[in-house]
């Protein structure tokens, strides 16, 4: 791929080989100027990509030449990403009949159409790549699940389905969707999702492994930088409305934000044998960290975010 092609116009073999930064750089440009919501929706229909189109033979090749302790590092990760598509995918709807204007909620039906998309190319990966397949979607997801650290599964499957629920039962409460869009948009895309696509992609670009889920999995972060960048708008134009509408948003990253930077974090024993191969294990939290600190300030909130411990020295 040429280093002047513009992102958005890049397919997903091209994108194989750009760095995530590249990609993640276009949130925080969106985040300097704040697009439309129809400059959003047009960035979708510029941004098209099949997951139909995506040969798995090679990762297939690679995941089979590894051994079972470096295919269940692999797995955890992956399963987070995989069931976390699907939920979000199921826990939609609501929003966009809660939204309110059409222009919001023309957009919102392209983030959609981008999970449901999301959720096929993770099927495809998993069962033409890793060989993991019970016979439908809803089984494999099933056995999927179990490889959920508790603190992902808490957000994407417990949390993400009771606000929801809860903004399907009273479209017309504000709190409820404005605590829904942090937790989603800001918390699960903008923070854990994105702090955790630049770990892995970064990581298998430079060991060269999975291209064709690379080439993927960066769509999936392009797809996702208008999801974040609609959910900053969303909030800070919703505090321009309504300034109480600010301490909705305080109390649901306070909610949230906390086991969201726990669920980035190695356990223990990772955190030690990352310090004991001179590698830094609060990267990628600290990262997740930074980029909410980032949005915070551009919705127009104010405070205090979990801390994460500074680089190692060694």
């Amino acid at each position: 791929m040429s280093i002047d092609m513009p992102i958005e116009d890049a397919s997903v073999s091209q994108l194989q080989q750009v760095p995530i930064d590249r990609v993640m750089s276009i949130i925080d440009e969106g985040l300097v100027h704040l697009p439309s919501y129809r400059e959003l929706y047009y960035r979708w229909e510029r941004q098209q990509w099949m997951t139909q189109d995506i040969d798995f033979s090679t990762d297939r090749q690679q995941w089979q030449a590894m051994n079972e302790e470096e295919k269940r590092m692999r797995l955890g990760g992956l399963s987070a990403f995989f069931k976390g598509e699907e939920c979000v995918t199921n826990t939609l709807a609501p929003y966009a009949v809660a939204m309110p204007t059409d222009e919001m909620r023309i957009f919102l039906t392209t983030q959609l159409v981008d999970e449901a998309r999301h959720t096929v190319f993770f099927e495809r990966f998993f069962t033409e790549a890793l060989g993991i397949n019970y016979g439908h979607l809803e089984a494999t997801l099933g056995v999927v699940e179990k490889n959920m650290n508790p603190k992902t599964h808490y957000l994407l499957v417990d949390a993400l389905n009771d606000v929801s629920d809860r903004i399907r039962r009273n479209p017309s409460s504000m709190a409820d969707l404005i605590e829904g869009v942090v937790l989603y948009h800001i918390i699960i895309e903008g923070t854990l999702a994105l702090a955790g696509q630049r770990s892995i992609l970064e990581a298998y670009r430079q060991m060269n492994i999975f291209p064709a889920f690379r080439g993927g999995f960066t769509a999936v972060a392009r797809d996702e930088s208008r999801h974040v960048v609609f959910g900053v708008k969303f909030l800070r134009d919703m505090i321009q409305q309504d300034a109480a509408n600010a301490h909705t948003v305080y109390a649901a990253v306070n909610k949230y934000a906390p086991t969201a930077i726990e669920g980035l974090t190695p356990i223990p024993e990772g955190i030690q044998m990352m310090l004991e191969q001179k590698m830094d294990p609060w990267q990628t939290p600290r990262y997740g960290a930074e980029s909410l600190r980032k949005k915070l300030k551009v919705i127009g909130i104010s405070m205090e975010i979990p801390s994460v411990p500074p680089p190692p020295t060694f």
